[in-house]
């Protein structure tokens, strides 16, 4: 199975409130500061349904306003990750968003012949990235020809663990 997963769009989400001067810097707790500096990822598939779900523009619009009203709410993700000064500069930056489209795979066949391997085709960081980049969320919309989607997740291990994640 060789799944093609081209992006289509790159773009940064930004908190729809800015966090208020008092909160822009989270100091990350002794546990988080020594955890390996990688991302924790997840994918999550949805399966089209002809008489309840929106276009994919809709979707797309729909979950791009939802991230901007969580990013204000919670605040460290849309900040940066200062790995080696043990903190989150809460500085509204953004989370990187992008989009992209599954050509070769309908979602069904996906979804029955898993390769773990291929799942990272469809979260937008490599697991191992966190180095490089001081992101601390980054989000991917996948979008197959048949209707359904994935939403691929990478947060930085130094704020959420695969299980706070879900």
């Amino acid at each position: 199975m060789n799944v093609q997963v081209e992006v289509i769009s790159k773009e940064i989400i930004k908190p729809s409130s800015p966090t208020p001067n008092p909160l822009r810097h989270y100091k990350l707790s002794f546990l988080d500061q020594i955890s390996p500096p990688l991302y924790t990822s997840v994918v999550l598939f949805y399966e089209f349904n002809r008489e309840t779900q929106p276009t994919i523009t809709e979707t797309s619009k729909h979950l791009k306003k939802s991230l901007g009203e969580v990013l204000t709410l919670f605040y460290p993700l849309a900040g940066r990750v200062k790995i080696h000064d043990h903190f989150v500069e809460c500085n509204d930056e953004g989370i990187s968003y992008l989009e992209a489209q599954v050509t070769n795979y309908r979602l069904h066949d996906v979804l029955n012949n898993l390769v773990p391997d291929e799942l990272n085709k469809f979260i937008p960081f490599a697991l191992d990235e966190h180095i490089a980049n001081e992101f601390a969320l980054g989000v991917q919309l996948n979008m197959f020809d048949c209707g359904g989607f994935a939403i691929g997740l990478c947060i930085s291990h130094k704020l959420a663990d695969g299980l706070s994640m879900l």
